[in-house]
């Protein structure tokens, strides 16, 4: 009796493919809305619209974002894997540029003597949080691995 096997099994479907696109789109409207409202581009006067979002730290984020953003829409059996790795990237750098009270070479702390605004404090922690809600629907996405089919003997 033949059975009915998913066609695509190395391709997560369903729920959590479509949570992670949705996270990892959202975390990338937050780093735009974070260059051009929240942070850079309305605190600096000095900051150009295209130097903003060039900087090497802006556009590595920007790009890796997109890439697992992509990864999720065509629903890459690496999606959850690349989304997770970028998330705990931006944790750690946002984390190191903002969190950490101290001033360290292009690091701007949001307190102390630097001390944040409202509106970047909600830019922080909303990419904070939409990068740990990644990070979780990425433990629950299919893990991307495929276990080899049982080979049955044929009878001859």
């Amino acid at each position: 009796m033949p059975t009915h096997a998913n066609r695509h099994p190395q391709r997560p479907s369903g729920r959590p493919a479509g949570l992670l696109l949705a996270l990892t789109s959202a975390l990338l409207a937050l780093l735009i809305l974070n260059l051009a409202v929240f942070d850079d581009l309305r605190t600096d006067p000095s900051a150009g619209l295209l130097e903003t979002f060039t900087k090497p730290q802006h556009l590595a984020g920007l790009v890796a974002v997109l890439l697992a953003a992509g990864l999720a829409a065509f629903k890459h059996r690496s999606a959850a894997r690349v989304a997770a790795v970028v998330a705990w990237i931006e944790i750690t750098a946002f984390a190191f540029f903002h969190v950490i009270p101290v001033e360290v070479g292009p690091s701007k702390p949001y307190w102390g003597a630097g001390m944040g605004d409202a509106l970047q404090w909600v830019g922080l922690l909303s990419i904070l949080a939409v990068s740990a809600a990644i990070i979780s629907a990425a433990r629950r996405s299919p893990s991307g691995t495929v276990a080899p089919a049982a080979v049955s003997p044929q009878p001859r």
